[in-house]
């Protein structure tokens, strides 16, 4: 837990301020009080710790002063405990908050009832505070965006209000006899991207991620859910309250539902299970997984989308990927990380069902799935541009600590060669690629947890962070369906629109569809379903097949489907992962186990000039 690494360091004097951060604003569990607020919490455990006196500060609001009441007050009202609970009694190990406080009312001093902004005079009676020898102070501040944020002024110009006691937090960090004194400063933000850069180099402020909850701490909290009747708002009327008792099922529902909350703090399981209840529906299917993409996309800004694994895939996969697939689970099982690749690179043209793929990958390693959008590929972000892709630097920031603590995560990159030129730019020739991102993917620390599986049409284009064998170290080749796929493909998208028997083997063998993707095929079957509407029909017929087949122009020529299938054949660096058997014109670039690269760059010179693509 995260408070056990806080208590470990400031047991051995190690630090006595610290930098919390990411999911500071959940709820968190203690022993005494249970679920509670984590500034609620925070401050209790620096009661535990021996502070005796704690308080809380925020530059919008002023001081807190911790009161058992309120915290009881508010505990109730979120329904964490039952209407008639009381506060638990005080034991000689754990004493109520600040009553052991004998210092002739230090805490009513002037500076409790200052203006809260953090101005010269305020930090200089905070820094008294801190050098008296009477008691031991434990200080918690929040938003410490609001004083310290990520502006360079802080470091130039006149010495003003904000500048003095943002340069006396980072004197605090750094006072050995604060330390010697036992005191104890956390400093909270939700994003360190929000905040002064000074502080995540400061070696004397340890920097804390206060994760989300993971399967084990998402059950514990809903088993306590179950058995606290919660007061919610009626659904005919809203302004009346009625108290209901949760259904969330038996044991093993609740464990179900405790894995498929994965991404949601506790908060958020906590407004789910409530607003089911209030509408009278269980806590699964749509109702579950709606509200959980919206609470991730709402997060991250837009930035990930979270999205089911396929746990048993009906589409006509070739061989060689599953092949690989099936290799990376079993390195997972048998915990063998020469197995597990960092990243897994897919090549070939769009449309071969690339996402379907790195789902199903997530769905037999039993990982999560989420895909990441960049920067152009986020409305909230194109629209404003003059940022120079800040917004989408600090969003990011918070997504990828969201993904560390979903992992273990299989996150999914598609068209990594439209990575957005408006992001920060990583140095030494990664032009495009946002500097957080590409720490996030060299991190061998997350082998095994993360899973990053890109894809690219034009690997010719890619940053080239790709490009470096210890991160994407598999290259796997989806090239358009052969004959025989094509009909059993063709088949699976048109099961739901049509009940006439087709002659799926005849149709496939169509001219007009040599070379076309699996995409373009979900697309004919689509319009097939169109066609029938049109003549007043429910379900299509063959016929109205072969007219969608006959209409339907491909995105790209056949030289440039051609182009992207030879990109991708020269990437591969292994014969395992290309397809077993190769559509006839590749099959001339690939014998036996050998790939002829130096005829597919002579064919790719040549297919350049063709398309204008040459310099």
């Amino acid at each position: 837990m995260f408070w056990e690494k806080i208590e470990s360091q400031y047991k051995v004097a190690a630090a006595h301020q610290f930098l919390l951060h990411f999911n500071v604003g959940d709820l968190q569990h203690d022993e005494n009080f249970g679920y509670m607020p984590s500034l609620d919490f925070m401050m209790e455990q620096l009661n535990v710790l021996g502070c005796r006196l704690v308080i809380g500060y925020n530059a919008t609001r002023g001081f807190k002063w911790p009161r058992v009441g309120e915290w009881i007050a508010t505990q109730k009202i979120l329904g964490l405990i039952p209407k008639e609970q009381g506060p638990p009694e005080e034991t000689e190990d754990r004493k109520r908050i600040n009553s052991q406080l004998q210092l002739n009312k230090l805490h009513e001093d002037p500076f409790y009832k200052s203006d809260p902004l953090p101005t010269k005079d305020l930090a200089n009676k905070m820094n008294d505070l801190l050098k008296q020898d009477r008691v031991r102070i434990g200080l918690v501040i929040d938003h410490l965006e609001q004083i310290a944020p990520n502006d360079p002024m802080l470091d130039v110009g006149a010495q003003n209000n904000q500048q003095y006691f943002f340069h006396q937090l980072q004197n605090w960090a750094t006072d050995l006899e604060i330390r010697r004194k036992k005191h104890m400063i956390i400093l909270l933000t939700q994003n360190t991207y929000d905040i002064h850069p000074h502080f995540l180099v400061n070696q004397e402020i340890p920097i804390i991620e206060v994760p989300f909850p993971d399967y084990d701490a998402r059950l514990k909290f809903i088993e306590h859910l179950n058995k606290i009747p919660q007061e919610i708002t009626h659904q005919d009327s809203p302004d009346q309250k009625v108290q209901v008792q949760l259904n969330l099922g038996n044991a093993r529902e609740r464990q179900t539902l405790a894995r498929d909350t994965a991404g949601l703090n506790l908060f958020g399981i906590h407004d789910l299970v409530r607003h089911a209840a209030s509408v009278k529906q269980k806590v699964e299917g749509p109702l579950l997984a709606n509200y959980r993409r919206q609470s991730v996309k709402v997060f991250s800004h837009g930035i990930i989308e979270i999205n089911e694994p396929l746990t048993n895939p009906r589409q006509h996969w070739s061989s060689h990927i599953t092949r690989v697939i099936e290799d990376v689970a079993e390195g997972l099982k048998e915990n063998d990380m020469r197995r597990v690749p960092r990243g897994i690179l897919m090549l070939g043209p769009t449309g071969n069902g690339n996402i379907f793929a790195a789902r199903m990958l997530a769905g037999q390693t039993d990982m999560a799935f989420v895909q990441l959008r960049y920067a152009s590929q986020v409305s909230e972000v194109t629209i404003n541009i003059n940022d120079s892709g800040v917004g989408y630097e600090r969003n990011l920031n918070s997504a990828i600590n969201f993904i560390r603590g979903l992992s273990p995560v299989v996150v999914f990159m598609d068209e990594v060669e439209r990575a957005s030129p408006h992001t920060g730019m990583q140095q030494g020739g990664d032009h495009g690629f946002p500097v957080l991102l590409t720490n996030a993917i060299s991190d061998a620390s997350l082998q095994g947890q993360v899973i990053w599986v890109g894809t690219s049409s034009r690997p010719d284009l890619m940053p080239p962070i790709f490009r470096r064998p210890e991160i994407f170290s598999h290259k796997l080749v989806l090239l358009p369906p052969m004959r025989e796929s094509r009909a059993g493909i063709l088949q699976f998208f048109c099961r739901r629109h049509t009940q006439e028997q087709m002659n799926f083997q005849e149709i496939a063998r169509d001219g007009k569809l040599r070379g076309v993707s699996i995409g373009d095929l979900m697309q004919i079957a689509q319009r097939s379903h169109n066609i029938a509407k049109r003549k007043k029909r429910n379900t299509f017929v063959e016929e109205d097949l072969r007219e969608a087949v006959s209409d339907y122009m491909p995105d790209h020529s056949a030289e440039m489907q051609m182009f992207m299938s030879l990109l991708a054949l020269q990437e591969a660096n292994s014969r395992a992962m290309i397809p077993d058997r190769l559509p006839r014109p590749y099959q001339e670039f690939v014998a036996d186990n050998r790939i002829d690269k130096t005829k597919i760059n002579n064919r790719l010179m040549e297919l350049s000039k063709e398309l204008g693509l040459s310099a």
